[in-house]
C-alpha cells in the first residue's frame, strides 16, 4: 500500500520526493482528486518530479499511484460509516465507539468562517498577544503562545492568578491583546475577572472556550465556542484544538510569504542550536539560551 511504501522508503528519498511524501501522508483525501500537474503545482515541484516519485515507489506512473489512493480513500470511507465493527470486543470495541464520536463532532462542529477570520485579523493587528487559561488549561495556553511565536507575533504566556495578572496589567496597553483559554472544567472566574481588568485599560479581549455560558465567555469582546459534549457526559477538548488549528492556518493565510518566512527563520534558529550541542560545554546551558535570545 502506497503509504507503506512511502514510509518505508522515506529515509532514502530525495528532499523534493520528500516533500511530495510528506503532502501525500498529510492531504491524502485532498490528493485522490489532484492530477500529476495540480499535485506538482501545489507542492511546488514539476510533474515529471510527480512521475519520478511514483515509480521510486514502485509504480508504473502517477496514474497507478493515484488509482490506489483512490482505493485507500473509499476504504477509509467506507470504515467511517461501519461503526462498531463487529470483529472487535472489549476495550477495542469501546475505543472504536469513541473514534466514531470523535469523528461525528469534528464533521459536525460549526465553525463560524466570518467570526474566526475576524479574530485573525484582531490577533494579526495587536502589538502584542498575551494568552491566559486557568491551571488546568496552561499547558494549551503555552503550546498557542509558542504556535503564534512562530510566525513572528510576539507572545506570551500568563497563568491566570492574581501575580501574574498583576504584571500583565502594569504593562498592557490599548494595543494589546488577550486571548483567554477555557476548557470548561471550571467556571473561570480569574480568567474572567482578568479579561475585564485588561478591557477597562483599553486592550482588545478574546476567548476561547467551551460553553458560551462560562465568564471569560461573556467577559471577552469577541468570543469563539467548541462545543466540549461527548455522548458519554465527559468533557473533551478536541474541538477548541480544532479551532485553534483553524485560527492558525487563517493566520498564515493572511500573509502566507511571511509566515512561511518566520517559520522557515525559527527552524534555522533550531538547527543552529543542535549544531552547537558540540561547541558548547554541557555546565553553560546559559549559552545556549542566549543563542536562542538573538535569533
Amino acid at each position: 500500500m502506497f503509504r507503506d511504501k512511502i514510509q518505508n522508503s522515506y529515509e532514502e528519498l530525495s528532499p523534493r520526493f520528500r516533500l511530495l511524501a510528506d503532502f501525500i501522508l498529510e492531504n491524502t483525501l485532498d490528493v485522490g482528486f489532484l492530477t500529476a500537474t495540480e499535485l506538482a503545482r501545489r507542492v511546488g515541484v514539476d510533474p515529471a518530479t510527480v512521475v519520478r516519485f511514483s515509480q521510486e515507489l514502485g509504480y508504473s506512473g502517477y496514474r497507478e499511484l493515484s488509482r490506489e489512493i483512490k482505493r485507500y480513500i473509499n476504504q477509509q470511507l467506507a470504515l467511517r460509516y461501519q461503526k462498531g465493527a463487529a470483529e472487535t470486543d472489549g476495550l477495542a470495541a469501546q475505543i472504536t465507539t469513541l473514534i466514531d464520536e470523535l469523528s461525528d463532532r469534528t464533521l459536525n462542529m460549526k465553525a463560524d468562517a466570518g467570526q474566526i477570520a475576524q479574530a485573525a485579523q484582531i490577533i494579526q493587528a495587536a502589538q502584542r498577544v498575551f494568552v491566559t487559561s486557568a491551571t488546568e488549561g496552561y499547558g494549551v495556553a503555552v503550546l498557542w503562545s509558542t504556535y503564534l511565536s512562530l510566525l513572528g507575533i510576539e507572545t506570551y504566556p500568563i497563568r491566570a492568578d492574581y501575580a501574574q495578572a498583576a504584571i500583565l496589567l502594569h504593562t498592557v496597553e490599548p494595543e494589546d491583546l488577550l486571548i483567554a483559554i477555557s476548557l470548561g472544567l471550571g467556571p473561570g472566574i480569574e480568567v474572567g475577572h482578568l479579561l475585564n481588568a485588561a478591557k477597562e485599560r483599553g486592550a482588545r479581549t478574546m476567548s476561547i472556550t467551551t460553553s458560551p455560558t462560562l465568564l471569560p465567555a461573556r467577559q471577552a469582546d469577541i468570543n469563539l465556542v467548541a462545543p466540549s459534549k461527548t455522548p458519554a457526559g465527559y468533557p473533551s477538548f478536541d474541538t477548541l484544538m480544532a479551532v485553534l488549528s483553524l485560527l492558525w492556518q487563517a493566520l498564515i493565510t493572511i500573509d502566507a510569504e511571511k509566515s512561511h518566512s518566520n517559520i522557515a527563520n525559527a527552524m534555522q534558529a533550531l538547527n543552529d542550536l543542535v549544531e552547537q550541542r558540540d561547541k558548547v560545554p554541557p555546565y553553560d546551558v546559559a549559552a545556549l539560551l542566549r543563542l536562542w535570545g538573538q535569533k
